[in-house]
C-alpha cells in the first residue's frame, strides 16, 4: 500500500520504440501480464472527482486499487490490496469498503458527501486494459526507481486504443534521481511527458472522444508561512497543471484551438512567474527561458492563422469587404502544434520546472517574518501597475511594437495579481483583475487588427481584394487605439489590493 505515488509517465512515439527498447535492454527486465478492470458509477461519479479504480490480475493475482489527487501533477493518492478470485466470476466483485481507512478512501468520501457505503452496488465496469508490463528497479544517487515499460491496449465499448509508454515511479530518496534517469531516455528517443492516465484513456474512448477536456488556469494555495523559495514552487507547480494537460493532448494529435490558446495562456503565466518572480528562488537560466519562448511563439502561429484570421475575417465582412477576400498565406512554414510541444528542448525545460516544483531546499522563514519578501511582492505590482497606466496616457503615441509590449505588460500584471490572490484575499484580487478586463478586452481588439493589417500588407500586391483590409483595419487602429488609451485610463482608479492590509 501507498499513501503518495510519485510517477513520471513518458509517451513512446512508435518509430522510437525499438530503439527504445534495445538501449533499455527491456527483454531482460521482468516481465507481468496485467489485465485491469475499471470501475465507476453510470454517471461517473469517481472520475468526476479525481478517482481511479480498477481490480487488476498481475500473473493470476487480483489486486484492487484506488487512485485520486494527490496535490501535484505526479503525486496520487493511492490504496492497493490484494483480494481473492472468486469461483465461477471472471473478475471479482469490486468492493469500495475495503479502501475505507486509507488516506485515499477517506478522500473519496469527502468527495461523494461522507459514505462509501453504498457506493460497489452502483457501479458497473466502464474498460478494460491488456498490458505487457516489463520492469526494472534502478539507482541513482539515494533514489531507487522503478521504471515500467507498458505496451498494449485499452478496451471500451468494442473500441480499441494502443498503449506504449515508459513509467517511472520512485520508490524511495529525492525525486532528483526520478528526472536524472529519465532525461537522456527523452532526449535520445523523443519520448513526451505525459499526464492522461490509462483511466483517463479508457474513459474518454468509452465516451466516443479522442481527447479530454481543455484544462484552465488555477490558484496556487498560498500562505503567508511560505518561504519565498516555496511560494515560487507552488506556482510554478500551478502553471504546470494548467501547461501539462493541454500539452499533452496536443502531443498526442490534438489540433483543438482551445487546447493551443490555454496551453499558451499556461506558458504566458508561467514565464510571468519566472520574470516577476524569479528573484524568490533559482529556476531556469536564460537559454532555457528562451527555450520556453519558442515554443510559445510557434503555438502562436497557428493561433494566428485560425482564431485571430477568423476575428479579423469576421469583422472585415460585417465593414463590406469583398467576398473574394481570404486570410494572406503566412511567410515561410508555420510550425504545428504536435512538433512544438513534442520538441526535446522544450520537453527537457518541462522535466526541469516539474523537478523545481517538486524539490524541498533547506528550511527558510516564511514571508510572514520576511519584510523583504513582503516588500519585494508589494513592490513588483506596484511597479507593473504604474508603468502600465503611464503608458496608457501615451498610447496612441506609442509605435505598434511598443503598445504590443503594454498588452503584455498589462497580462503580466493580471497573472501576477492572480497568483498571490490567496495571499491578498481573493475578494479584493478579483475586484482589481476584473477593473483590468475592460483594458485587456480593448488592448486584444487592438493586436488582433495589428495582426491583421501586418498580414494583409504583406498580400496587397498578390491579392487586390486586401488593399480594402489595409484600409479599413488602418482606420481602425487609430480608433482602437483610441479606445485602449481610455480603457488604460480607468487602470488608474483600480482598487489596488495590495495596499491594503494583506492577511498576514
Amino acid at each position: 500500500m501507498s499513501v503518495h505515488e510519485v510517477e513520471l509517465k513518458l509517451q513512446v512515439p512508435g518509430e522510437a520504440r525499438a530503439a527504445l527498447e534495445a538501449a533499455l535492454d527491456v527483454a531482460h527486465w521482468q516481465r507481468t501480464a496485467l489485465e485491469a478492470h475499471y470501475f465507476d458509477t453510470a454517471g461517473g461519479q469517481l472520475a468526476a472527482h479525481g478517482f481511479s479504480w480498477r481490480l487488476r490480475k498481475e500473473n493470476g493475482r487480483w489486486k484492487q486499487t484506488l487512485k485520486g489527487d494527490g496535490g501535484h501533477l505526479l503525486q496520487r493518492l493511492e490504496d492497493e490490496l490484494e483480494v481473492e478470485a472468486e469461483a465461477g466470476r471472471a473478475v471479482p466483485r469490486p468492493d469500495v469498503t475495503r479502501h475505507r481507512d486509507s488516506p485515499a478512501g477517506r478522500a473519496l468520501a469527502a468527495a461523494l458527501g461522507g459514505s462509501l457505503d453504498d457506493l460497489s452496488t452502483l457501479v458497473v465496469e466502464q474498460f478494460h486494459t491488456r498490458i505487457e508490463r516489463r520492469t526494472r528497479l534502478m539507482n541513482h544517487g539515494d533514489a531507487q526507481v522503478e521504471v515500467a515499460f507498458d505496451a498494449g491496449s485499452v478496451h471500451a465499448k468494442g473500441q480499441t486504443a494502443p498503449v506504449c509508454e515508459l513509467e517511472l515511479e520512485l520508490k524511495a530518496g529525492a525525486p532528483e534521481g526520478l528526472f536524472a534517469l529519465a532525461r537522456p531516455w527523452v532526449a535520445a528517443h523523443g519520448l513526451w511527458l505525459s499526464t492522461i492516465s490509462k483511466s483517463q484513456r479508457g474513459a474518454l474512448l468509452a465516451a466516443g472522444h479522442t481527447h479530454g477536456p481543455v484544462v484552465k488556469a488555477g490558484v496556487p494555495a498560498l500562505d503567508w508561512s511560505m518561504s519565498p523559495p516555496a511560494l515560487l514552487r507552488a506556482i510554478v507547480a500551478s502553471c504546470l497543471a494548467q501547461i501539462l494537460p493541454n500539452a499533452s493532448e496536443i502531443a498526442a494529435g490534438s489540433v483543438d484551438a482551445d487546447h493551443v490558446h490555454q496551453a499558451r495562456v499556461g506558458l504566458r503565466r508561467l514565464r510571468t512567474a519566472l520574470r516577476e518572480l524569479g528573484e524568490l528562488a533559482p529556476v531556469l537560466d536564460p537559454e532555457r527561458q528562451e527555450v520556453l519562448a519558442t515554443a510559445f511563439s510557434r503555438l502562436g502561429e497557428v493561433r494566428d492563422q485560425e482564431a485571430v484570421s477568423r476575428t479579423v475575417l469576421s469583422r472585415l465582412a460585417e465593414a463590406g469587404a469583398p467576398e473574394e477576400l481570404q486570410w494572406p498565406r503566412p511567410e515561410g512554414e508555420v510550425h504545428q502544434p504536435g512538433p512544438a510541444v513534442r520538441d526535446a528542448a522544450f520537453q527537457a525545460v518541462l522535466l526541469e520546472l516539474l523537478e523545481f516544483s517538486l524539490s524541498e531546499p533547506p528550511p527558510q522563514p516564511g514571508c510572514k517574518r520576511d519584510g523583504a519578501c513582503r516588500k519585494g511582492l508589494r513592490r513588483r505590482l506596484a511597479r507593473l501597475h504604474k508603468q502600465v497606466v503611464h503608458d496608457g496616457e501615451r498610447f496612441t503615441e506609442l509605435s505598434v511594437e511598443h503598445q504590443h509590449r503594454v498588452r503584455k505588460r498589462l497580462k503580466r500584471l493580471r497573472y501576477l495579481s492572480e497568483f498571490l490572490s490567496s495571499l491578498y484575499g481573493t475578494h479584493a484580487v478579483e475586484r482589481y483583475v476584473e477593473a483590468l478586463r475592460p483594458a485587456q478586452d480593448a488592448l486584444g481588439l487592438h493586436n488582433d487588427d495589428a495582426v491583421g493589417l501586418e498580414a494583409f500588407n504583406r498580400a496587397k500586391d498578390t491579392q487586390p481584394q486586401a488593399w480594402f483590409a489595409v484600409g479599413w483595419l488602418s482606420a481602425q487602429q487609430r480608433e482602437t487605439a483610441r479606445e485602449c488609451r481610455r480603457a488604460l485610463r480607468k487602470v488608474a482608479d483600480a482598487p489596488r489590493f495590495w495596499k491594503k492590509k494583506g492577511k498576514h
